[in-house]
């Protein structure tokens, strides 16, 4: 029986891995996109502790929590149907449209960046950031301390969970500016002046402000004291390094994975985790939480709905799509109740927050098993079209600065939930962001430049007219 497990489990991943490679045009780590990203992340954060699970290894404290046995290998089988039925679903639709996305993703790499009125740009990206650190500035006065010193130096008995919700409830004039201001603008900010600064080269003040920008997104995503924040931040500079050079060597990526994972150990050690442990603590260090906490939360959706409450219906939507959609009820995330279900010591504590876990999950709990597949079948495409759209826009540093941040958050947001991919309003700002720099120059060339000339030819002839008169 374990023999067979085993077979399906490997096979299931060659199947994927070939499928993924056929709709991403390329899984080369050196040349990722969109789907190749999100192929990585769910190998790594689902894939991988779904099958241990379904080999029998159910060590991990989510676990224990699962109250019918049968929700394991279901979950394992609806985790096996999404590694087959996302790609496929991809891949499918560039074959009907008869799209080529090797050779669309491969002329898009060797591309040479377009770079126009940097002199303008420059002074957008520096104004836009001058008043994104601003309210950065605020929202860490009003924290009372810089957060990324409390992990260089911790004071003693400081609780990192109870300062995470406390934090997380700050906002400066109400939580969309913040959220724009600091968790969008600094970051956006930060990669598209990095991709002025790589494609001009010698240019000392993008570099200048690249360095200022970067520093305050450091700042910014380590804020409340998350470990991975910083390491996806870090990985979309060099998702942008990628895009504008035309791909990368393996080993810089992977070279960058190590840093990455020191990174996250140290990080981990700051917070008071102890590596010399042993085995039995294996399961609630940073492999056990990558390799088990999704699965496992997964896994609860499973259990939970609809056993324990109803299906949502679409209750997991944002109150703004609640509204547009005719969704009645409360507006509720299914990893909430999750998380005030099962990690009931949290909740109590003040610390509990939502526990995440891949996309169908989310899915299943709002609209069932249909639902759930649709949802993969949805993403699939949606990826897809994403990653062609991509390689149709203009390769200029403000796009690529967008484009990376996008594959970034969407490949994350995989992990997350479902909801988000049906209206997210920092996914749509930055979507419109895209042919907002295309048509804000033409409009400027064409309708404002020339009539703010000729208010300044009229004011001039004024001026010359008033000068005649006195004379």
């Amino acid at each position: 029986m374990t023999g067979l497990r085993l077979v399906v489990v490997i096979g299931g991943f060659a199947l994927s891995l070939f499928l993924f490679h056929k709709a991403a045009g390329t899984v080369h780590l050196g040349k990722i996109n969109i789907l190749s990203y999100a192929m990585y992340l769910f190998f790594l954060q689902t894939y991988a502790g779904a099958s241990l699970m379904y080999l029998g290894d159910r060590n991990h404290y989510t676990m224990s929590y699962i109250m019918d046995p049968s929700k394991y290998d279901l979950t394992f089988y609806c985790v096996l149907l999404t590694a087959i039925l996302f790609p496929l679903s991809a891949w499918l639709m560039f074959r009907i449209c008869r799209i080529d996305i090797r050779e669309r993703y491969r002329e898009f790499l060797e591309q040479p960046v377009e770079v126009k009125s940097p002199e303008a740009m420059f002074w957008i990206v520096a104004v836009s950031g001058f008043l994104c650190c601003c309210v950065l500035l605020v929202y860490i006065l009003k924290i009372g301390y810089f957060p990324l010193l409390r992990l260089l130096r911790t004071p003693e008995g400081f609780d990192f969970g109870v300062e995470r919700q406390r934090i997380g409830s700050i906002s400066v004039v109400n939580s969309y500016v913040t959220n724009i201001a600091i968790g969008l603008g600094i970051p956006l900010l930060s990669y598209i002046s990095f991709a002025y600064a790589l494609a001009l080269k010698k240019k000392f003040w993008w570099w200048a402000l690249t360095f200022v920008l970067v520093g305050s997104s450091i700042v910014s995503v380590t804020m409340d004291f998350e470990k991975s924040p910083v390491v996806f931040y870090l990985f979309v500079l060099l998702l942008v390094v990628m895009y504008v050079r035309g791909g990368l060597k393996t080993p810089v990526v992977v070279a960058f994975g190590a840093v990455a994972a020191a990174a996250i150990v140290f990080i981990y050690v700051r917070q008071g985790y102890d590596f010399s442990a042993g085995i039995s603590n294996f399961y609630n260090g940073p492999i056990g939480r990558t390799l088990f906490t999704q699965v496992g939360t997964l896994a609860m959706h499973f259990d939970l709905f609809p056993a324990v409450f109803p299906f949502l219906w679409g209750r997991s939507l944002s109150p703004t799509a609640m509204a547009l959609f005719g969704v009645e009820g409360s507006y509720v995330r299914s990893g909430k109740l999750v998380m005030d279900y099962y990690g009931s010591e949290k909740v109590f504590d003040g610390t509990g927050g939502v526990m995440n876990a891949l996309f169908i999950g989310e899915a299943y709990a709002n609209f069932g098993y249909a639902g759930m597949v649709l949802s993969i079948v949805y993403l699939g495409v949606l990826f897809g079209l994403l990653l062609y759209l991509f390689t149709r826009i203009r390769k200029n540093p403000y796009n690529l600065g967008i484009i990376a941040l996008l594959t970034s958050r969407l490949a994350q947001a995989t992990q997350g939930g479902f909801t988000d991919f049906i209206y997210n309003f920092q996914t749509i700002l930055l979507l419109l962001l895209i042919p907002a720099g295309h048509f804000a120059p033409i409009l400027w060339n064409r309708w404002v430049k020339p009539r703010w000339n000729a208010r300044r030819r009229e004011h001039a002839r004024e001026k010359e007219r008033r000068k005649a008169g006195q004379s």
